[in-house]
């Protein structure tokens, strides 16, 4: 009997009501998963929607804390006069506070902060490139050029990367706020070092430069997520749960590495992923824990979270026009069509519940080929 084969992208991770809207999914599921932002009451995200500087404020804090909420107080005076007073944005004083303290943020003049104003794409960039730990007063980040200065910084670190088409001078949406986020969690973090140099009078002059951090007395460099969340990538292709593959109930199972130089393994850890998404590229946000595999993401670390990256495509064809030696040389053929395979190419018996009825066919009978790649 002939069978449908049918290998699916849908968003995962973080399903709102208005998933289909979101365009910037992978950066909105990663910023759900480590607790920076979040939907409505209602299930809804509402990535069209603008995004406050209040409200940028807490998200700043919240990352650059792990993704905890901070133990953070209020001053008996504040900083800017239009904050407490504001009855939409007073909620964000001490977020607000904390980020003055650090230069993350900064007045709109005569004292005022404007919190529920939106935000815009360069005002965000700033607040970024700051808790990256470039210096406002160095890089130009304030003055008449400031937002010249702070867009061409930006545009080199990536913090831009799938905005191009962005307006960033006018209000961001959280779909684009989400990116920009993401962006600057997987930019390298920079500090500043001073060089002391003899100029041809013999006298001592220093010069000061920003370079890309580096971790202790290694040359690695060290990301913004890695900084505070402690947190690797762990990319490879969903196998599946204990219902189609030998891991314990609950468990599920992801084939891949932290990256490309490193031979892919099987990882198995605690997590609940629909059976709908296997053969899909996912991404695992953990953290090493005691006693686990280093690198790898199992049961003894923090998993923040698992979502789809996009990089599968839908395909629809006949099992029976898959040709015999599929996976052998990385590609198997539907039909007429070579496609490459993200893993060793197999075919798996879901269970019942998870299989759909065939055209044609008065039984159940559902399968999938993995990782199939355009």
């Amino acid at each position: 009997l002939a069978m449908m084969l049918s290998v699916m992208v849908v968003g995962a991770g973080a399903v709102f009501s208005d998933q289909g809207k979101i365009q910037n999914s992978e950066a909105v599921d990663a910023c759900v998963a480590l607790n920076i932002i979040g939907g409505y009451p209602d299930g809804s995200y509402r990535p069209e929607a603008n995004i406050t500087r209040a409200e940028v404020s807490k998200m700043i804090c919240v990352a650059l804390n792990g993704g905890k909420e901070p133990n953070l107080g209020t001053t008996g005076t504040p900083t800017f006069s239009d904050v407490r007073t504001d009855k939409n944005s007073a909620w964000a004083e001490a977020y607000i506070e904390s980020c003055v303290s650090q230069g993350i943020v900064s007045g709109v003049g005569g004292g005022k902060f404007a919190p529920s104003a939106n935000v815009t794409g360069t005002e965000l960039a700033k607040m970024l490139l700051v808790s990256l730990g470039y210096k406002a007063e160095n890089e130009g980040f304030t003055g008449v050029a400031w937002n010249i200065n702070v867009n061409t910084t930006a545009s080199a670190k990536g913090l831009y990367e799938g905005l191009e088409s962005v307006d960033i001078s006018t209000a961001l949406t959280r779909d684009n706020a989400a990116q920009m986020i993401w962006n600057a969690l997987n930019a390298y973090e920079v500090e500043y070092k001073t060089v002391l140099t003899t100029d041809a009078n013999g006298q001592l002059t220093s010069q000061t430069t920003v370079q890309d951090k580096v971790v202790g007395n290694t040359s690695d460099k060290i990301t913004l997520m890695e900084d505070k969340y402690e947190a690797k990538t762990f990319t490879g292709t969903f196998n599946g749960d204990s219902n189609v593959v030998s891991v314990k109930d609950g468990q599920i199972q992801v084939n891949g590495a932290i990256d490309e130089a490193t031979a892919k393994t099987n990882a198995a850890f605690t997590y609940n992923l629909d059976l709908k998404y296997i053969g899909e590229e996912v991404k695992v946000l953990f953290k090493d824990g005691t006693g686990g595999t280093k690198n790898v993401p199992d049961d003894k670390d923090t998993i923040y979270g698992v979502y789809i990256t996009s990089g599968t495509s839908v395909v629809n064809g006949i099992l029976d026009d898959i040709d015999d030696d599929y996976g052998t040389a990385g590609k198997v053929s539907v039909g007429s069509t070579a496609y490459k395979v993200a893993s060793a190419g197999k075919i798996i018996n879901l269970p019942v519940e998870h299989r759909e009825r065939t055209v044609g066919q008065s039984g159940y009978s559902m399968r999938k080929l993995l990782g199939l790649w355009l």
